[in-house]
């Protein structure tokens, strides 16, 4: 897990994220909450009383989540830790583009009106998040070099989004999502495609991504493989 994360170390230092690797364990001294009463998760390959009470600390005004490749951390920290809950990280190197139907117009985010549009689409998507938090989120990223965020229309009406961070050689793949209104018409697929390709055409062919049951489909039918698994725990307060 800690050598998944250390790919992906140097675009969360440019995030503002703030964390950092000490004896030889990746943990976030902040992060920002988010809806469902949690944090961006703390990857740490190793856990002892100090990292959790300095997790603690650092982040004392929130509920914490912590990930980690160990499936029963929970047990060795039974007054921390809370039942863990298990995700697959998913990979795929592809360097050719994907056909794709073309059905949907692809839009680059690029101002502050864009990405609140962004935010409003992604909380009607996932309605444990609201716009104002996913907009100051993810404010800092407009205009770098490590990020897109982009949305789809089909004609004039918005339908789907999804987001891309890079790092370490690698594309991550980030909230792909379609409306209700347009779900069962093979745009998530598109969305997804479309991204993929957006990427491979900028000479990025390296992805990972994790997946809910409906998006999985998609991501192994385009030859997506899994690559890493952790568990995230909830932090007792």
């Amino acid at each position: 897990m800690l050598k998944y994360m250390e790919n992906l170390y140097e675009v969360r230092v440019q995030r503002k994220n703030i964390c950092y690797i000490k004896d030889g364990v990746m943990y976030f001294k902040w992060a920002f909450p988010i809806a469902r009463g949690g944090l961006n998760p703390t990857y740490a390959e190793k856990v002892n009383k100090t990292i959790l009470k300095n997790i603690f600390a650092e982040t004392k005004n929130y509920k914490t989540m912590l990930a980690s490749p160990l499936e029963n951390l929970h047990i060795k920290f039974p007054k921390e830790l809370e039942l863990s809950e298990k995700v697959i990280v998913y990979g795929l190197e592809q360097k050719q583009l994907i056909p794709t139907t073309n059905n949907l117009i692809l839009k680059i985010v690029r101002t502050k009106e864009d990405l609140i549009l962004w935010g409003q689409i992604a909380s009607k998507i996932y309605d444990k998040w609201d716009t104002d938090s996913i907009y100051e989120s993810f404010k800092t990223d407009l205009g770098k070099k490590y990020a897109n965020y982009f949305i789809f229309y089909k004609g004039k009406n918005p339908v789907g989004i999804s987001q891309v961070i890079r790092g370490g050689g690698c594309s991550a793949v980030y909230w792909i999502g379609v409306l209700n209104e347009y779900r069962n018409k093979g745009y998530g697929t598109e969305v997804t495609v479309q991204t993929l390709n957006y990427e491979i055409s900028h000479k990025h062919h390296k992805f990972i991504l994790t997946a809910s049951d409906l998006g999985l489909i998609i991501y192994k039918k385009l030859g997506f493989k899994p690559v890493e698994t952790f568990y995230e725990y909830n932090m007792k307060v």
